[in-house]
């Protein structure tokens, strides 16, 4: 007899299924987390809210932002409910990344900016406000403000220019891909020569 998972479990081998590639079964493992923290009754604590952003993760992944929203939004009011207001900004973050996928960029403005308040109360790692950073790039470059998200994607490259090391070191990448959008779009955001 098989033994059965606890959502943890079953979230660490979704991340695992998610960074091999293997999408569907990161998608399956997420779903089973959700279904076991909701059926243990387990609403307050960190399981359901962490497994509702894997599942929409997962969701995005596969391209399917529509479905993604609604894990992601409760996922939000979870951990808005728990007073976790770090917890509450990185899941904002995933919000947002989520509306900008569905190109209504002008809804994933007032949910950016909650997310930076959030942020800016908080002790944020280096990384994950370069990340918060990006996600205002992306927003400004799709509602098509040039300068703004000019200007964005400059603070960008500077915050993860100052992490090569981390990239290195943390996660084995010979290059910083954080670096390498940022100057692909920066570049892209370039008028063309006439």
């Amino acid at each position: 007899m098989a033994r059965v998972l606890d959502p943890q479990e079953l979230l660490e081998r979704a991340t695992a299924a998610r960074r091999a590639g293997r999408l569907s079964e990161a998608l399956d493992l997420a779903s089973q987390a959700v279904a076991l923290s909701r059926a243990s009754g387990q609403t307050g604590g960190a399981d359901l809210p962490q497994a509702l952003t894997q599942l929409a993760q997962a969701l995005r992944d596969l391209r399917r932002p529509a479905e993604a929203r609604l894990p992601q939004e409760e996922a939000v009011a979870s951990f808005r409910d728990a007073g976790d207001g770090l917890s509450t900004a990185r899941a904002l973050r995933h919000l947002g990344g989520i509306l900008d996928d569905m190109a209504a960029h002008r809804d994933a403005v007032p949910i950016y900016v909650e997310m930076m308040a959030l942020y800016q109360a908080a002790e944020v790692a280096p990384l994950e406000m370069a990340n918060a950073v990006r996600a205002l790039a992306c927003n400004a470059e799709g509602r098509g403000d040039r300068d703004e998200a000019e200007a964005l994607w400059h603070q960008t490259l500077e915050r993860y220019a100052a992490l090569d090391e981390v990239f290195k070191r943390d996660y084995g990448l010979p290059d910083n891909p954080g670096v390498t959008e940022a100057r692909a779009r920066l570049a892209r955001l370039q008028p063309s020569p006439s």
